[in-house]
């Protein structure tokens, strides 16, 4: 039976800034869902049932029809004792999970179409929320900008795929809810419009210096953006009622700064993973000790993955 993988994500930097025109830089990591069409079963999820909703829809435009049957898929390499890790698992399931449906309608796997649909599926799970970063990671791999353009169309472009100085990759706390506080930074928006924008404006700002530092091989740059995404994270949070950054992120990013790096949470925050960078692979490891000696667990993560593939 032909499946197929893709790769969870890593947000980088640009988080809630992309929902308002801000570039985001997502990261596909080397850990993967797998699917593979089982004929006869069925969805699993309503995240498959709208993935075989948005792919039967683009068939029956084609005129083709969509065999009766739902994909299987395997997202284990994405959480761990049982709990999600916050690596975009239903992203990447849902990009497999569509590329499994669409294999069995006979034609040439377009990526851009399996990526419009798997976003379709996706947003329609989350209540139409959230930019589409990690469904794009998970889609294409590597190390992506993505933003979305005035007509809410997602622009992409790829950036080298290894970031300069070192990447730590931690958890930070329970997993946690992206849309719980996706709403609680949108009843902020309309509570106090000026207040959201002073917000958000930091974060995007960070963003465009860590992309400048990244493409320039600037790594204390990139260091100084990091270190600046935190503490504006971390004043979103504040400003929303919210906790975006949690006590072992701040414990985290205390250590990074005294290890010569950055560290800052990894997507909507409230735990989950964290992401420390460094400036050579000495003030790396140095974190990775202390972090251990105060109850950080540290993930064996790489990024930059190869995204969607057919494994067999």
């Amino acid at each position: 039976m032909t499946t197929f993988s893709a790769p969870g994500k890593l947000f980088l930097i640009g988080e809630y800034a992309v929902l308002h025109g801000a570039t985001a830089v997502v990261a596909a990591v080397d850990r993967r869902a797998v699917a593979r069409f089982v004929p006869g079963a069925a969805p699993s999820t309503p995240l498959i049932a709208e993935a075989i909703k948005a792919v039967a829809a683009h068939a029956a435009a084609e005129g083709l029809t969509l065999p009766e049957g739902a994909p299987e898929v395997d997202s284990t390499a994405l959480t761990q004792d049982g709990q999600k890790l916050g690596l975009g698992s239903s992203a990447a399931a849902v990009v497999a999970a569509v590329a499994a449906l669409c294999d069995t309608l006979g034609r040439p796997l377009d990526p851009d179409l399996l990526r419009m649909l798997a976003s379709r599926a996706h947003r329609q799970v989350q209540g139409g929320r959230g930019s589409g970063g990690d469904v794009a990671a998970a889609a294409l791999g590597g190390v992506i900008a993505y933003a979305r353009d005035a007509g809410n169309a997602p622009v992409i472009r790829p950036l080298a795929g290894v970031c300069p100085g070192d990447i730590v990759v931690f958890r930070a706390g329970d997993p946690a809810a992206t849309v719980h506080f996706i709403n609680a930074v949108e009843r902020l928006e309309v509570r106090d419009p000026f207040e959201h924008a002073a917000r958000v404006k930091p974060l995007g700002e960070a963003a465009g210096a860590f992309i400048e530092a990244y493409e320039e091989a600037d790594v204390r740059g990139l260091i100084d953006a990091v270190a600046a995404a935190h503490e504006a994270l971390e004043a979103l949070g504040s400003a929303a009622d919210v906790p975006i950054v949690t006590p072992a992120l701040q414990t985290a990013t205390a250590l990074a700064r005294g290890c010569g790096g950055a560290a800052k949470g990894s997507g909507a925050g409230g735990g989950d993973i964290g992401v420390g960078f460094f400036p050579d692979p000495g003030a790396a490891e140095a974190f990775r000790a202390r972090a251990v000696k105060l109850g950080l667990e540290i993930l064996s993560i790489r990024t930059g993955a190869r995204g969607l593939s057919r494994d067999g």
